[in-house]
């Protein structure tokens, strides 16, 4: 994923977690805002309940594989972060498919 398309600083995140509207599945939850930027940013959250650093690391490889497949598809214009609920496993087809809903469901799909 490019860098001009990823949240990179705490006060970006904290902007999106105060002013953020939010939609979930049962592996995700998305929380996005629109900015003021005309470039869609979007950042990924994975606490450490999820394990070790290797385990984190992988599923947010995962995420941003998911994302740079389909930003090109995403509105201009928000900031998006993705929280990953507390799952077993995460298959790389489950996650694009909870992400092509969370956007549907948020209607940020063009």
């Amino acid at each position: 994923m490019k860098s001009i398309n990823r949240l990179k600083k705490n006060y970006q995140y904290n902007y999106v977690y105060k002013h953020a509207q939010s939609v979930s599945d049962k592996n995700f939850v998305m929380l996005y805002c629109v900015s003021n930027v005309k470039v869609t940013k979007v950042g990924f959250s994975v606490s450490k309940k999820y394990g070790k650093a290797v385990m984190r690391n992988r599923i947010r490889r995962q995420m941003k594989a998911a994302v740079a497949a389909k930003i090109s598809q995403i509105k201009d214009g928000y900031n998006i972060i993705f929280i990953p609920r507390k799952n077993q496993s995460y298959l790389f087809a489950e996650i694009t498919e909870s992400f092509d809903l969370l956007l549907h469901k948020a209607d940020l799909i063009l």
